[in-house]
């Protein structure tokens, strides 16, 4: 084995926590990752693993490895890439994830140009709310929102979307029409229980900030759980504006205090190690190009 097959076999290890994950990933046998690693290790002259019969662990000379193998061979396949023309006629499958809502209201709606425009890809769309293992899964490419939590994957920011509180006109005639941001803390709010500062709405005007402690009776982790609770007047909902475009322009819901922003949310792409390249950063690109978050979406509704 050459040494960048040996680099890349090393760096799947690595990445999975398992000789077995990684041996399956490749297609190959455990037995035979196993040698090769032996031998990679036995080539320079380190261990790489800790090895127990509960964990795969990196020694510090295997971490050191690990950040230099990644850059080595992310240049190399550039180059590689470069010279086989593979950046303009990408081949295979891109696996990709993203929350449901994203996936839906933001990722779908841009597949059928990218899948038009490299007629050799194939994509495959994990949407789910809870966090994907990116190695487990085999994703290429995930989407998130909102502030990273510090972890070994790569990111890359994407933009930002903006927020601001909306509210069914039935709810807004039941309950009355909110006149400053401190209104909000008297009245039912539907609850993200994801975000780390789900009961505080922080909202801007110029260069005024409050931030309104509020509550509610449903709490949930789906976007789309929380958009159709607004759509029923269970309560007020602090969104971004894609979330609530098509019902924002069809009247079912309206902007509350429309003087007032709520805090961009800030979009990345995410992926394991490396640098983006190949399928990944084509299609990263692509959505950069198509989501420029630089005004309010449903702007015209408001």
């Amino acid at each position: 084995m050459d040494r960048i097959d040996a680099m890349r076999l090393f760096l799947r290890v690595a990445d999975a926590g398992s000789f077995s994950k990684a041996a399956a990933d490749m297609g190959i046998g455990q037995p035979t990752v196993s040698r090769r690693i032996q031998d990679l290790e036995h080539r320079l002259g380190a261990e790489l693993f800790q090895r127990t019969t509960r964990a795969l662990n990196l020694t510090e000379a295997g971490q050191r490895f690990y950040e230099r193998a990644g850059t080595i061979l992310a240049e190399f396949e550039e180059a590689e890439a470069e010279v086989r023309g593979l950046e303009h006629e990408p081949v295979g499958l891109l696996r990709i994830s993203a929350a449901n809502s994203l996936a839906r209201r933001l990722i779908a709606p841009q597949i059928a140009t990218f899948l038009e425009k490299y007629p050799h890809v194939r994509c495959d769309v994990i949407s789910e709310d809870s966090l994907t293992d990116l190695v487990e899964e085999g994703v290429d490419l995930a989407f998130r929102l909102g502030n990273l939590a510090d972890s070994r994957l790569m990111a890359k920011r994407m933009g930002e979307t903006q927020r601001a509180v909306w509210a069914s006109p039935e709810f807004l005639e039941r309950h009355g029409v909110p006149q400053r941001p401190e209104d909000l803390s008297d009245l039912p709010c539907l609850i993200f229980r994801q975000s780390p500062q789900a009961r505080d709405w922080t909202l801007t005007r110029g260069k005024e900030t409050v931030t309104v402690k509020v509550d509610g009776r449903l709490l949930a982790s789906s976007g789309e759980i929380l958009l159709q609770g607004a759509l029923d007047g269970v309560g007020l909902f602090y969104s971004t504006d894609w979330l609530v475009c098509e019902e924002a322009m069809g009247g079912r819901l309206v902007r509350v205090l429309p003087d007032w922003q709520g805090e961009p949310m800030p979009v990345h792409c995410v992926w394991t190690s490396g640098k983006l390249r190949g399928k990944a950063k084509l299609f990263s690109e692509h959505m950069a190009e198509c989501l420029r978050f630089t005004k309010p979406i449903c702007a015209e509704a408001v």
